[in-house]
């Protein structure tokens, strides 16, 4: 059979991956999000979910070999001896212009598609093939024997795979019996990404998670039973300004944490984007914004609250303090920093908050994203000034300021 089509040497990329998987490989085994419905998510909004087939599946991953493969033949040409390198890629784009056109000047949308497969792949064997991602929200909601037969699939053709890693809903996990998560696990899948966001039934009913504390519990306890590695995602500041229902909220989480004992935490604080469902609950005042003061006093009890080890890990932008590291070990050093922000005036912790989003990347990327508009740039600006004047209501410009940025997006 000749394969001369760009078709051939395209796969499947879904929107996105989390945080850590830059080494990965993206493997789509569904297209959106089955539930789809989180306040706080815009990411799959207006988007039909559905299942992709394992026949599908395979046939990307059978691209993925071929493009593996012809990668390595041309890097033993240009005298790579098998690495994978800038020369090589160019190279494998020059000698086959009918599947790769005559990049970049003269290009299909086809032909774009499959560069795209390519650079995305080369990227992957360039850090040694060893990580994939399966994508998109939730590929455990496809029928555990497809699953099962597209993990052995793949780790047949790619015998370098250690880790293969999936988002899932606790709901999901919980349907799931114990022995098909084992043969999930031994067929290959190394980690669960789950959305915890709240133990707190009411919090978790009005950002429609559609799950309860009871199923959070249950999937994870599952999770972790059938020997799959757990991250689990939490929010401060999803329960808004109310200061009794944060303590719940957080309160409830904890206890959530501790009965599942995952491998992993991440703290994703709040960020009211503008594109989610939630903004329009803020700017109707149902709901109301937390501060950052707030949000860290939030991290302070739950890592007060925590009694067992596991990575801590807080690397997303919208968190004001930054770690990835074993959680006993560094827990008094996460509390020694937010007491120190704590003991500061309004005054610094104002310059604090603006310092951290401003300078460390967080507007840089909303510049990239081209949504550095005249509004954001004037509350910056006005945020900056009352700082300069020393005025009392520096804090308050600044938390403004920090919303806006937040709200464009999350790097």
């Amino acid at each position: 059979m000749s394969l001369k089509r760009p078709e051939d040497y395209t796969i499947e990329i879904g929107p996105m991956g989390p945080i850590g998987e830059g080494e990965a490989l993206l493997l789509r085994i569904n297209r959106n999000c089955p539930w789809n419905q989180c306040l706080f998510c815009p990411v799959y909004k207006g988007k039909r979910f559905s299942v992709r087939s394992a026949a599908e599946i395979k046939k990307d991953i059978d691209v993925i070999r071929r493009v593996s493969d012809l990668l390595e033949t041309v890097s033993w040409e240009v005298g790579l001896a098998g690495e994978i390198g800038k020369e090589a890629i160019e190279r494998l784009i020059r000698t086959h212009p009918e599947v790769y056109g005559e990049y970049p000047v003269n290009v299909t949308k086809e032909q774009w598609l499959a560069v795209q497969s390519l650079s995305h792949i080369a990227r992957w064997l360039m850090y040694g093939a060893q990580r994939v991602f399966l994508q998109d929200a939730n590929a455990l909601f496809m029928k555990s024997v497809d699953l099962i037969e597209v993990l052995k699939y793949l780790k047949h053709s790619f015998p370098t795979i250690d880790t293969i890693t999936s988002y899932a809903r606790s709901k999901t996990c919980g349907q799931r019996s114990e022995e098909e998560l084992k043969e999930l696990k031994d067929a290959g899948l190394s980690w669960c990404f789950v959305g915890i966001e709240s133990g707190d039934d009411q919090v978790l009913s009005f950002m429609k998670k559609g799950v309860e504390k009871k199923e959070h519990i249950l999937g994870g306890q599952k999770i972790m039973g059938s020997g799959i590695n757990m991250a689990a995602f939490v929010m401060p500041g999803l329960a808004g300004k109310n200061s009794e229902l944060s303590k719940k909220h957080i309160g409830e989480t904890i206890e959530v944490l501790n009965e599942i004992k995952p491998t992993e935490i991440r703290i994703r604080s709040l960020a009211i984007l503008e594109a989610a469902p939630l903004y329009q609950k803020w700017e109707s005042g149902e709901f109301n914004s937390p501060s950052e003061d707030q949000m860290v006093e939030e991290l302070k009890m739950l890592i007060e609250g925590i009694h067992f080890d596991c990575t801590l890990e807080t690397l997303q932008m919208t968190n004001l303090f930054t770690m990835k590291g074993p959680f006993l070990e560094r827990k008094e050093t996460l509390l020694k920093w937010i007491s120190g922000y704590e003991a500061l005036s309004k005054e610094d912790r104002a310059k604090f908050i603006l310092d951290r989003y401003l300078y460390n990347g967080y507007l840089a990327c909303v510049k990239s994203w081209g949504m550095y508009d005249a509004r954001l740039k004037s509350t910056i600006e006005e945020a900056q000034t009352s700082l300069e004047k020393h005025s009392p209501d520096a804090l308050e410009k600044a938390e403004r300021a920090i919303f806006e940025i937040k709200s464009k997006g999350i790097p």
